[in-house]
């Protein structure tokens, strides 16, 4: 035979298998997407409970390969700890020298391209493992499988290839109610005027391969919705619903146990019988100034002030007697009591809630060390067991107690350095306040004695263009020109001015749902954080008493009124024309219409995401008695989408745009 038709025998003799799960149970289900997606990761290393890779199980000795998409995958789900305990002896990157280990089995972990299995079949042909069980984050192409089956051959290693998955992860859960598809730079790479038809498709294609990933693992069959005039996100939108609808007609029951569990059950278990969830595909064109606005939330502040990415972060600690400040890294995450208590707080709660917390902790260690009972012997024997029963988790407290300690100190001299609470009431109040006056208050922030970055500044003016459209072209010069004057670029805001010019592209409408605590009422919001202040010792909570006494003003983004009018079945609105597409419907017929409120959604947006946004989402479904998870093309801060939006403006200007 040819090699390509020996290669072709080969790729149809390996088991390639469309990973299954068993149903989740109702605890599954109502864990969330983090969950589900860690339960894939753990079945693809526990390999002797599954019956598709069944060599020893967890405790087996094995050897983790993956890409730098899959590290990032694994790294919020499983620390170093989490892998050793399922037998992972080594973890390494696909592109690494590494030595042969022949006597041990390899578990590859990576994406489906070219340049992964290239690699891979150098690796068969090195001898490096005893077996290798190759699991794809995403669907595998025929062709790739018939190139990994070729190159087996030729090396003589085809009796190594135990298996290949397709594992359909092919994102990052960062929380139950969050994950990213990993691609940065979205927003960029879609408004290119660089980028040609099939670039555009095969992006399109890799977000759909993330999106096709999250249902799956959540075992949805969605509702899908999106905008009509949003020419991207209906792209996506269609392109998913025709990758679920031809593998619902090519992979028959098998595939449809992908959507639903293989009891037919998924992660809506517990709600209607029949129901099926809302998947919400929205561009990022549709509220831009969330992705722009100074943020007074500790998780929100953490990603836009000390970068925070995949659930981790550095801030420069004292390094004690005397020595020089280092840096320090700290992973923040669910796990952590702390964080998932307060991450969606104001900032001036921070303080009293840190303080609160080491309260706690000294009246705690306190009682370990106070006598137990009249009987001293008896007493120090029952005490001295409490105390070692305690130490876990008193060590995990001081942990988590020092770890947020550095973090609202970083937070808090980046705050004070840059006067960012004046930043935040400023573009808070430009919603409510005249045209002319929002114009002269930024102006003051073009003087050489006002605080705050070059970048703190071009980000005030954007939002206020994008606020106040009726904005005139001699205001909006004026402000251009004191950006300028103190070297700042007016590249990011002038492809504003070209997006709104060829879309007619209008401020984002944000309806606040309560008053500007603020400015209508200041002495009362003062008087609530005083009280809390007032707990506090030390200089943490000095530094907070230190900082202006803003509360943020409750609005509702433009992201929870369409999901208000998506899921609420409402007519008329912002969602009046948003198009409907059911997968299981036929192609080319018109879906008969649910009619019922949905109970669950996912939000996804093209083009990236933040916290604040992801947060202002579970306010509205925690009021609204819903349940979404958020999701992005990736969870970009503002300093990133400005540069973006400056790489746009230049490109454009560099194209006689």
């Amino acid at each position: 035979f040819g090699s390509s038709h020996v290669a072709s025998i080969a790729a149809n003799s390996w088991p390639l298998v469309l990973d299954l799960l068993p149903a989740p149970s109702p605890s599954m289900a109502q864990s969330g997407i983090q969950e589900l997606q860690r339960s894939q990761l753990l079945r693809m290393l526990n390999l002797g409970s599954s019956g598709d890779q069944a060599w020893g199980g967890a405790q087996a000795f094995k050897v983790l390969v993956y890409d730098k998409f899959c590290q990032d995958v694994i790294s919020p789900l499983l620390k170093v700890g989490g892998l050793r305990n399922q037998g992972v002896s080594i973890n390494v990157s696909l592109m690494a020298e590494r030595g042969p280990l022949p006597d041990v089995p390899a578990v590859y972990f990576v994406e489906p391209t070219e340049d992964n299995v290239k690699r891979i079949v150098k690796d068969l042909a090195s001898g490096l493992y005893e077996s290798v069980y190759v699991n794809f984050a995403s669907s595998v192409p025929r062709s790739l499988l018939q190139d990994l089956a070729r190159g087996a051959l030729h090396a003589n290693a085809g009796q190594k290839v135990m298996g290949v998955f397709d594992r359909f992860v092919s994102f990052v859960s960062l929380s139950p109610i969050l994950f990213s598809l990993n691609l940065p730079n979205a927003y960029a790479t879609i408004h290119s005027p660089a980028i040609d038809d099939q670039l555009i498709q095969q992006y399109i294609a890799r977000i759909v391969d993330g999106l096709l990933s999250v249902l799956i693992t959540m075992h949805a069959m969605p509702i899908i919705r999106c905008p009509a005039n949003d020419p991207v996100a209906e792209m996506v939108a269609r392109s998913l619903e025709d990758r679920i609808r031809e593998m619902l007609r090519t992979g028959g029951a098998t595939t449809a146990e992908l959507f639903s569990g293989a009891s037919g059950r998924s992660i809506d278990s517990g709600t209607a019988a029949g129901q099926r969830p809302l998947l919400c595909v929205l561009g990022r064109d549709a509220d831009l100034v969330t992705m722009l606005n100074h943020t007074w939330t500790y998780q929100a502040m953490a990603h836009d002030i000390l970068n925070l990415r995949l659930n981790k972060l550095s801030v420069s600690v004292d390094g004690g007697d005397g020595s020089a400040p280092k840096m320090k890294s700290y992973d923040v995450d669910e796990n952590d009591s702390f964080w998932a208590e307060h991450a969606g707080e104001p900032f001036p709660n921070l303080g009293p809630a840190v303080c609160a917390a080491i309260e706690d902790f000294t009246q705690k260690r306190e009682a370990m060390t106070a006598s137990n009972g009249s009987d001293p012997t008896g007493g120090m024997t029952g005490g001295l067991a409490s105390a070692f029963n305690a130490i876990p988790e008193m060590t995990e407290k001081k942990r988590s107690i020092d770890m947020h300690t550095n973090i609202a100190t970083a937070l808090l001299n980046e705050v004070k350095a840059r006067e960012l609470a004046n930043y935040y009431e400023l573009e808070d109040l430009f919603s409510s306040q005249s045209v002319g006056t929002s114009v002269a208050e930024l102006d003051k922030l073009f003087s050489e004695d006002a605080k705050g970055t070059v970048l703190d500044k071009t980000r005030a003016l954007m939002v206020l263009y994008l606020t106040k459209p009726s904005m005139t072209p001699q205001q909006l010069e004026s402000l251009i020109a004191g950006l300028e004057k103190i070297d700042g670029d007016a590249a990011p805001l002038k492809f504003l001015q070209h997006q709104s010019s060829i879309r007619n592209m209008t401020a984002a409408s944000i309806a606040a749902t309560a008053s500007h605590t603020a400015s209508s009422n200041p002495l009362s919001a003062a008087s609530v954080v005083g009280s809390l202040f007032s707990k506090g010792e030390g200089l943490l909570s000095a530094g907070f008493n230190s900082i202006q006494n803003i509360m943020p003003s409750k609005k509702e983004l433009v992201i929870c009124q369409i999901l208000d009018g998506l899921m609420e079945q409402k007519p008329g609105g912002l969602t009046e024309s948003y198009l409907y597409l059911d997968p299981k419907a036929s192609a080319g017929a018109e879906a008969p219409r649910m009619r019922a409120p949905f109970r669950k959604a996912v939000a996804f947006v093209v083009g990236g995401g933040n916290y604040a946004e992801m947060q202002s989402v579970q306010e509205w479904a925690q009021a609204k008695g819903r349940h979404v998870v958020y999701g992005s093309t990736d969870m970009v801060t503002p300093a990133q989408f400005v540069d973006e939006l400056t790489h746009l403006g230049k490109a454009q200007a560099g194209g006689g745009h």
